[in-house]
């Protein structure tokens, strides 16, 4: 079952929402196991009118009143659906109701197309009925509002020890540090240590107690990025760290010193989810590991759903804090140092034109496995007091430390933050 049907389950689960939107979820939108439910979650509110949503008993009446005759899988069928979905977080409203829409849009577009194809319309007649679709925008409905400042007031803001410092000085001197409404990319190939550079930098960047950090993984299991995450953050191997669980433990909670690093592991995340998420608690900065495979867009293409993607994750970092997200380089990046902007995997333009910056990381397969290579590609980002004009597109070599996971400049002594 696709995200979006699970998400218009849950959201047709309350009877507020089924009664206002019960016209516009048509069949086409769902799955047949999903468009089954949504008819029998209206049956199950009309029989029992007290009912404000798709209660626990919701199951046995699915199976004793509203479907008596079928066969014993195919109520083992629907009674998982129906547990998942009692289960799941309910999508938020407003990102749910876009995503809807523009799903309904696909629909209607692939149906006219249909016609066309098949001479019932003209070209011209397409054209009009597409331009005559509403518009979709973003996720959330916002009201547009002139914006006012003053060019005091930005370089100030500029001036100030505002926004997080990377512990890899190479990126304090490119990018500076990245603030609320940053979105910044992250390419690079398998097994180079694109996990463990977002966790080193969410690390140091947690430790200079500005907000929560909260990282989103759909990849790896979450016990290896946890392990990942206490190493980098107490600089000891994973050897060493495993031989004293429970003194690195204790090491561990104090070095939190009350912050909060939550990790956040589903593989069938969805921009939805993420948004409930982030609306639970407060955090400062967002990671992703990884991009593409965030679901909750509707497109069916890659580099759609990467455009949709870097639009969304732009407005996420406008509305939550800096986003900080890892995608993955083409075969052609393999062993490759110093790696352009163009080799992000299925995606030549779309998710780059929105990333603020966006750092590659290449590396060297004839050179030891210590060695990395840094080439910000992209940088949007205005400069600050940190920053050197003259590597605003930095290539360097770097160190990865393999037992810490830490990344650590080769370059340059010292670190701005400090």
């Amino acid at each position: 079952m696709d995200n979006i049907d699970l998400d218009i389950l849950k959201f047709m689960s309350e009877r507020e929402n089924y009664d206002t939107h019960k016209s516009t979820i048509t069949k086409n939108l769902c799955t047949k196991e999903s468009w089954r439910l949504v008819e029998d979650f209206g049956k199950y509110f009309d029989e029992f009118p007290n009912v404000t949503e798709i209660d626990k008993d919701f199951n046995l009446w699915f199976r004793v009143t509203g479907h008596p005759g079928w066969k014993a899988e195919e109520h083992e069928l629907y009674s998982k659906i129906i547990s998942n979905v009692q289960e799941s977080k309910a999508p938020v409203r407003d990102v749910f109701l876009a995503q809807l829409e523009r799903t309904r849009q696909t629909e209607i577009i692939a149906s006219l197309y249909g016609e066309l194809r098949n001479g019932g319309i003209t070209l011209d007649e397409f054209h009009t009925d597409v331009a005559g679709l509403p518009k979709t925008g973003g996720a959330t409905v916002r009201e547009q509002t002139v914006q006012s400042f003053t060019l005091g007031a930005i370089s100030a803001d500029r001036r100030s020890n505002a926004g997080y410092y990377w512990r890899l000085e190479d990126l304090n001197k490119s990018i500076g540090p990245i603030r609320k409404g940053d979105f910044i990319v992250v390419g690079k190939r398998p097994e180079v240590g694109g996990t463990s550079f977002l966790v080193s930098e969410l690390a140091h960047m947690l430790e200079q107690g500005k907000g929560n950090v909260v990282l989103f993984n759909n990849e790896e299991a979450p016990d290896k990025v946890f392990t990942r995450m206490v190493s980098t953050a107490l600089d000891v191997d994973h050897r060493t760290m495993m031989q004293a669980d429970k003194l690195y433990q204790q090491r561990y909670e104090a070095w939190l010193d009350g912050r909060t690093w939550d990790l956040v592991h589903d593989t069938s995340m969805t921009t939805g989810s993420i948004h409930a998420q982030l609306k639970e608690k407060e955090y400062g900065l967002i990671g992703i590991n990884v991009l593409l495979k965030v679901g909750g867009t509707s497109a069916k293409e890659d580099h759609d759903k990467f455009q949709a993607l870097g639009e969304e994750f732009r407005r996420i970092s406008q509305e939550y804090g800096p986003v900080i997200a890892i995608v993955q380089a083409d075969p052609s990046a393999e062993g490759q140092r110093f790696i352009p902007q163009d080799r992000i995997y299925k995606s030549k333009t779309a998710l780059q034109g929105e990333a603020d910056a966006l750092v590659m990381i290449g590396k060297d397969h004839d050179l030891p496995d210590t060695s990395r290579f840094i080439n910000v590609a992209k940088n949007k980002i205005p400069p600050a007091p940190c920053t050197d004009i003259s590597v605003k597109h930095i290539k360097s070599e770097v160190e990865f430390d393999m037992g810490t996971g830490r990344y650590t400049s080769l370059n340059y002594k010292g670190n701005s933050r400090d």
